[in-house]
């Protein structure tokens, strides 16, 4: 007796041990084993100071509508699985026209960072002041690195829209890396990014939503 009592302890003793150590496989029926669908939300609007549109943006987060929000800077939102604070698209409001616009068709992406040109901060001097009139985004649109995740380590894409979000265009794809960006004038964009095992610089026409020409960097055999 007192031998199938030492059997019995020593068999729950080591069933717990293996729970604790993961060992254990997780029956296929458990919740954590299927995803749940993202309830997307709608944040709050924001104006785009100097112009006569207001922003807001499309995401996963089921806290609060009321979120910080800066769309003059580049705003990334690290994707680490279902956080609920992914961006999967931006919405217009149009003051003028009393039209709402999306920037893309379908919210199924993940946009990453968006950045506004000129920057629209505000300046000591109010005639000094340039408010947006153009927005360049990243956009993450398959896991082409099959993680399961939309993130910067897919393939990115980048695309280029007006101020009020009007005719969204992709001008880049199959990029690795973004290596930052460059106003040359009130039309004309430059873009630096590492794609194919290279480094690239890209001109933009900002109106035609166009590639004018792309450079490769010759930096040396042993820079990456």
């Amino acid at each position: 007796m007192r031998h199938r009592i030492f059997l019995l302890l020593g068999a729950v003793g080591f069933l717990l041990t293996a729970i604790a150590c993961g060992s254990v496989p997780r029956s296929s029926h458990s919740a954590e084993s299927t995803p749940q669908p993202i309830e997307k939300r709608l944040s709050s609007f924001r104006p785009i100071q100097g112009t006569e549109f207001m922003i807001a943006d499309i995401s996963g987060n089921p806290q609060t509508n009321e979120r910080d929000f800066s769309p003059f800077s580049w705003i990334e939102r690290g994707y680490s699985g279902y956080s609920g604070y992914e961006i999967y698209n931006y919405v217009f409001f149009s003051g003028a026209a009393e039209t709402f616009t999306r920037l893309l068709p379908t919210n199924d992406y993940v946009v990453l960072q968006i950045i506004g040109f000129p920057s629209g901060t505000p300046t000591e001097k109010p005639e000094d002041f340039k408010p947006v009139m153009w927005w360049l985004y990243l956009l993450a649109k398959a896991d082409t690195d099959q993680n399961g995740y939309l993130n910067y380590q897919d393939k990115l894409t980048i695309g280029v829209t007006d101020v009020g979000g009007n005719r969204p265009t992709e001008v880049i794809s199959d990029i690795d890396n973004m290596l930052g960006q460059f106003l040359k004038d009130e039309n004309t964009l430059f873009v630096f990014y590492h794609a194919g095992d290279k480094n690239h610089a890209a001109k933009i026409d900002l109106p035609g939503r166009q590639i004018v020409n792309t450079v490769e960097m010759d930096l040396g055999e042993d820079v990456k």
